[in-house]
């Protein structure tokens, strides 16, 4: 056993080395240092930039793989289990910092820090257990204890940073999260809704009931997500779920959805119909880019008014030209466009199981001209297996590297957030992301052919592409 244990420990120690040597020549080339964890995030610091090459990319996603295998692979398995069984306790803790308006508190206080007392006392909550609550935080590297009770920003909390003042926080409690870039919304939904719905999973596979989802069953409503959510006492939960898909974007690089699709190749005058496209914002990226692209945005009526006036303040003169229109449509329904070039869905289909994702598809389908194209902009599972996809190997553009031995071919937890969104969206809406085969499977069921795939690079989604069967 120790001569296969002991080797292993050791390549996967030499792909730590490795990455580690790339990311520093990276750095010294660009004569910058790494950002270290003890500063707050800086989005706008060189530096930063720096980590969206992909030499140090791939270096990143190796160690975070390659630390974490080593960890599972000498500590107690035991020990192992019972810490994952309890890593709700971060959930929990991360949304009391986050409620509490800690982040901001404490970049007002600055490097040296601020007491327990002081952090706890604008919400009269408990100093002694807020110490012990974001000294758990600390432990997992969210935060720093700088003396004994007295904790600091670091680079991953100030990344929660809502950018505003904590008294404006603390005085409007509602309208915290207003104006923010969503990435603290996505945090607080992620660790109060799914949170809560996922204690649940358990009691939903074994006593399922029709229509009865984890959601369902954690906050006691026979109604889907998006409908319950629009009754008047869930307003704020409404609204931080708006950010919180808003904040997505802040896991992406800005030029992400150009890195797919070629949009430049449509021609003169063709329509892009955004299926469920929000306030738009995807759709108006490519139409600064492509401005004699015409845009369709499809939504539920309450989204239309708020997408109408995100495009009349952002992208003004697509309005006034009437090269943007704004329906209010749901998707099960007919597709009232009929001469579409391009029909454009992201972050749509994972929100449905197969059934209705391929009704929804097929109303696509039936509106669909000859030349029409499909793109679908979601995230695609891999297997967390070296045996390869069949799918893989003929759909154009499909296959991606595997991750070097012995990590998993997955790259693991460097990947982990795929497997976390498919567990979250299967609680909120009984859908989930999908694999290769899946998405193909789906699409087929729909009269659509999936043609080609666009991995984006240095970014989680990919373009799926279809076309009428």
């Amino acid at each position: 056993m120790g001569s296969v244990g002991i080797p292993t420990l050791r390549r996967l120690a030499n792909i730590i080395n490795e990455a580690v040597d790339n990311m520093e020549s990276v750095y010294r080339k660009a004569e910058m240092p790494l950002p270290s964890l003890n500063t707050p995030f800086n989005p706008v610091d060189p530096a930063e930039a720096v980590l969206q090459d992909p030499i140090v990319a791939e270096a990143v996603l190796n160690i975070m793989a390659a630390t974490s295998q080593l960890s599972a692979t000498v500590c107690s398995p035991v020990v192992s289990a019972l810490n994952a069984s309890q890593a709700f306790h971060i959930s929990s803790c991360l949304r009391v910092a986050c409620e509490l308006n800690v982040v901001e508190l404490l970049r007002e206080a600055g490097s040296a820090g601020l007491h327990a007392k002081e952090i706890a006392a604008p919400s009269k909550a408990d100093p002694a257990l807020l110490a012990r609550i974001l000294r758990l935080l600390a432990t997992h590297n969210i935060f720093r204890e700088v003396t004994p009770n007295v904790f600091a920003n670091n680079r991953i909390s100030s990344a929660l940073d809502k950018g505003k003042p904590s008294s404006v926080l603390f005085e409007k409690r509602e309208e915290r999260l207003a104006g923010t870039s969503g990435v603290t919304a996505l945090v607080e939904f992620f660790s109060e809704d799914i949170f809560k719905s996922s204690a649940v999973l358990a009691d939903t596979i074994l006593d399922p009931k029709e229509g009865v989802l984890p959601y369902n069953r954690a906050f006691g409503t026979d109604q889907p997500l998006f409908y319950w959510m629009q009754r008047p006492e869930n307003a704020f939960r409404l609204q931080r779920f708006g950010l919180g898909m808003q904040g997505t974007a802040a896991t992406e690089p800005p030029d992400a959805i150009f890195t797919g699709f070629d949009w430049s190749a449509l021609p003169d005058g063709s329509v892009l119909v955004d299926v469920g496209s929000g306030i738009g914002h995807t759709s108006l990226a490519i139409a600064q880019r492509n401005p004699r692209l015409r845009i369709v945005n499809q939504d539920l009526e309450h989204q239309v008014a708020d997408a109408k006036a995100h495009w009349e303040k952002t992208f003004p003169s697509h309005v006034k030209s009437q090269l943007v229109e704004f329906q209010a449509l749901d998707f099960f329904s007919s597709q009232p466009v009929k001469n579409a070039s391009v029909f454009l869905l992201r972050y749509i289909l994972h929100n449905w199981t197969d059934a209705r994702a391929v009704a929804l598809l097929k109303r696509l389908r039936d509106a669909a001209q000859p030349t029409t194209q499909l793109v679908i902009i979601e995230k695609i599972l891999s297997f967390a297996t070296a045996v390869p996809s069949a799918d893989e190997e003929v759909i154009p553009g499909a296959a991606r590297p595997l991750a070097p031995a012995p990590l998993l071919p997955n790259w693991g937890v460097g990947k982990a957030e795929f497997y976390y969104y498919d567990m979250a969206v299967h609680s909120m809406l009984g859908g989930g992301e999908r694999t290769l085969g899946d998405f193909k499977d789906v699409l087929v069921r729909a009269g659509w052919k999936l043609a080609r795939v666009h991995h984006c690079a240095g970014s989680q989604l990919s373009h799926i592409v279809g076309t009428p069967m």
